[in-house]
Parts: structure tokens; C-alpha cells; sequence
């Protein structure tokens, strides 16, 4: 049987998470089959270890380990080249997006959604317990990207970060090579919508959770700033490109 669905999801140093998020994943998708692909960003904590000795027991679970660090978005796009399923989810591995969502998401794919985007801002969402601080970054990005973006407006959560595609979507990164200085940021699903106007986008709502375990690495507003103007940019050239096609 063909794979069905590939979930992708990006590691750094996220022992404290790593294994209860790979069993929740495994257990969400009982009944389907499917593949995870982890990209371990150069971890130091014992997650690229601990994933090499869990892959040889698990027949479900593919690693790529980068020999350097490259960042979020260009790990997520390494896994989703490789990815092989009908459908690919995309999803944080620190447990703050819930793995029951998964769920969700395969159940709107099948309905004939082209893109499911988990968002905390539509019903049922929540972006949870956030500082002042978070909240305005996060919303002033948001809005950013309707200014720039006409593709973001598709969504009310276009800086999530937990979505599903059909794998049949246009989802090419190379782009003449750009994205270079840009691969530190995370805003991948930008990308997939600037290819994919046309397509039918439907929001789910789910609630944010904060971390528990292990050390968040949001970086700080300026270096966050610079990283996603960039990424704007970039994508404002490719959304104007699909626009013509």
C-alpha cells in the first residue's frame, strides 16, 4: 500500500520532548500508513542519538541529520522533499502544537481541502498564555504579511506553523536559489500558499499549548525582524510569479 501520510517536523535539542511527541504522532495515525520525518538541525542534547537508535526499531520513523545547523526553514524544506505520502503534515516536535490535531487535519484533506491550516485564531483557536510581548510580534507579523502577501490572506493564521497539503500542490523550494540568507526563519507555509493561490484553503482552530519541557528558541524581536522581512520579501517575488501562471 502506498504511503498515505508524512508527518514533518524539525529538531533542536528536543530530548525532553522528542520521545512523547514521536509515540502521540504514532498513536494519532493507528490505521493509516505513513512515514515520520524528523530533520535534526545539528542537536547537542542527545536528540540526533537518541533518534538514530529509536529509527533502527521503528519502521515508521526516517532521520536526516544536518552535519551544520540550517535553521527551520531550511530543514523543513529538506523533509518535505523527501517526503512521500498522499498528504504531509507539518508540525512543531516540541509538543505545543497537539499531535490529536493530526487527526483533524487528515480528516479536512480527505474532504477535499487542498491546504488545512491549524490556526489559533479562528473557532476553537487559542494562541494560549503569551507576554505582551509575543502577542504583539506575532500579530504585527500577521498583518505584515496581509499588506505584502495577497496569498496569506487565504488564512487567518498565516504564520502557523502546524498545517497540512495535499503532496499533488506545488511545493518547490528552489526558487534560482533564493531563501540563502533566509533559511534561519520558519514561515514555510507562507511559501506553499504564494505557489498555490488557486487552491482551497480551510482553517481548523487548536489551542496553542506553552512549552513544558526543554528551551524555547524564539529569538529575539530584532534578529526575528530582520529574518522575516527577508522571508516577506522573498516570498512577495514568488507569490507575484504563481500569480501570472
Amino acid at each position: 500500500m502506498s504511503l498515505q501520510i508524512s508527518v514533518v517536523a524539525a529538531t533542536l535539542n528536543e530530548m525532553d520532548n522528542i520521545e512523547i511527541f514521536l509515540d502521540e504522532v504514532e498513536k494519532q495515525l493507528a490505521g493509516y500508513t505513513f512515514e515520520i520525518i524528523i530533520v535534526d538541525d545539528n542537536s547537542r542534547d542527545g536528540t540526533k542519538e537518541y533518534l538514530a537508535k529509536r529509527m533502527a526499531n521503528d519502521e515508521h520513523l526516517r532521520v536526516i541529520e544536518n552535519a551544520t545547523r540550517v535553521g527551520m526553514l531550511g530543514s523543513l524544506k529538506m523533509g518535505i522533499d523527501r517526503a512521500n505520502g498522499e498528504y504531509c503534515i507539518v508540525m512543531d516536535a516540541d509538543l505545543q502544537h497537539p499531535p490529536e490535531v493530526i487527526s483533524r487535519i487528515i480528516d479536512r484533506l480527505q474532504q477535499g481541502c487542498d491546504i488545512v491550516v491549524g490556526s489559533r485564531y479562528t473557532d476553537g483557536g487559542s494562541a494560549g498564555d503569551r507576554n505582551s510581548y509575543r502577542a504583539i510580534l506575532s500579530i504585527g507579523a500577521q498583518y505584515m504579511a496581509y499588506a505584502i502577501l495577497p496569498s496569506s490572506r487565504l488564512t487567518t493564521d498565516p504564520m502557523s506553523g502546524l498545517f497540512g497539503f495535499r503532496m499533488s500542490l506545488n511545493h518547490d523550494f528552489n526558487h534560482r536559489n533564493r531563501f540563502r540568507l533566509t533559511d534561519m526563519g520558519a514561515k514555510i507555509l507562507l511559501i506553499i500558499l504564494a505557489e498555490n493561490r488557486k487552491s482551497r484553503v480551510c482553517d481548523i482552530g487548536y489551542q496553542f499549548r506553552g512549552r513544558e519541557r526543554g528551551k524555547s528558541k524564539i529569538v529575539n524581536g530584532t534578529s526575528f525582524l530582520k529574518r522575516y522581512i527577508s522571508e516577506l520579501l522573498d516570498t512577495y517575488i514568488i507569490d507575484r510569479e504563481w500569480a501570472r501562471r
